[in-house]
């Protein structure tokens, strides 16, 4: 039994044609495609009121900040707020907060800290 499955993979590795990939661009010349990476977001401050003062540092190449809070310190974020600017008051006091930067066509993990 083990000897027709042995033959079986080694004649699918000796059949398998080698992986390759292509794209077609207007512009002519040579591949240049790089990887490109995010910079993590960080919250700066949370200082809890009414309102609510969040600060974070800016995210180069961010055009978009997206909030989400939490009010009761369970259950879900389900406010939501979006800004270009680096803080933002939240018009209630808030026990968490969460904020994510979006750099084109990606964005950032949700950063997330407790508003003391």
């Amino acid at each position: 039994m083990k000897r027709p499955v042995i033959a079986a993979a080694v004649l699918c590795l000796l059949a398998a044609q080698p992986a390759s990939a292509a794209w077609q661009t207007s512009k002519a010349g040579t591949a240049q495609a790089r990887a490109g990476t995010v910079q993590a977001l960080v919250i700066t401050s949370c200082v809890k009121g009414n309102p609510t003062v969040v600060k974070w540092d800016a995210v180069p190449g961010a055009t978009m900040y997206t909030v989400l809070w939490q009010q009761g310190g369970g259950g879900p974020f389900n406010k939501e707020f979006s800004t270009a600017a680096l803080t933002y008051n939240v018009p209630l006091a808030i026990d968490r907060v969460q904020v994510r930067a979006t750099v084109g066509s990606w964005s950032t993990s949700h950063t997330q800290i407790n508003c003391p």
